[in-house]
């Protein structure tokens, strides 16, 4: 049986852990950025439709995540449940009519913070204004960042042509794991999979990991983890 609920195919059944760091990595056009949508739209689905009812803070460096596409996840991601996706209840549930988890799908996006930014200047910026972010509103539980390695080639024109990408990609993860760490709270980012080669041998910190999510594309079919993924009115293993 095919579910449509992305969390529950990729985290099992306990779900996503608190406190845990997430990469999802792959080339570029692979979905990355709608699969770490999904996934935030998860945690931030009320209780009664079996999600997390956080709110989050999104660093938002390509803009590919906006207020509209988060809405139009989040109604699929309530919609999937309540067609019983999410089991129990929800399964001998009639289904809400789409204008009230339209109206629910907005209020939920309502409670993620959006941090544009279009420089390494702006997401160090960002990275602050979440740690004071999560100190005044506790309900804050996520902190997402969306394309790590997409400023990289701005820092060549400050004489940084030396900082590898694989260093560039490692310096930020460390500075993403190190404010989720001292905030207890969960940290999900994606990144080009080009940068996660150390072909120079950089020696960096060491940051762990919960959860590696890789994406590719074989055949004109994106995979994550070697498991075929659909984007066919959501996100979701196509097993």
């Amino acid at each position: 049986m095919v579910t449509r609920q992305l969390h529950s195919a990729i985290f099992g059944t306990c779900g996503l852990e608190e406190e845990s760091l997430v990469e999802i990595s792959g080339p570029a056009d692979s979905g990355k950025s709608l699969v770490l949508q999904q996934i935030m739209a998860h945690c931030l689905a009320p209780y009664e439709f079996g999600g997390r009812q956080w709110s989050a803070l999104l660093i938002n460096l390509s803009h590919k995540i906006n207020r509209e596409s988060l809405t139009k996840s989040m109604t699929t991601e309530l919609r999937a449940y309540s067609d019983g996706d999410g089991g129990g209840a929800a399964a001998a549930q009639e289904s809400p009519p789409e204008e009230q988890l339209a109206k629910i799908a907005g209020e939920c996006v309502k409670r993620v913070r959006f941090l544009n930014c279009f420089s390494n200047e702006d997401v160090q910026t960002a990275l602050i204004d979440a740690r004071y972010a999560i100190i005044n509103d506790p309900d804050v539980q996520l902190i997402a960042l969306d394309t790590l390695s997409e400023f990289y080639w701005l820092d060549w024109p400050r004489g940084m042509q030396n900082l590898s990408r694989f260093k560039h990609y490692r310096l930020w993860q460390a500075r993403l794991e190190k404010i989720c760490k001292e905030a207890i709270v969960c940290g999900m980012y994606t990144v080009d999979s080009d940068f996660l080669e150390n072909r120079h041998g950089d020696q960096v910190p060491e940051v762990r990991l919960n959860y590696h999510f890789r994406m590719q594309q074989i055949r004109g079919r994106n995979f994550l983890n070697g498991l075929p993924l659909s984007f066919s009115n959501g996100v979701y293993l196509d097993s």
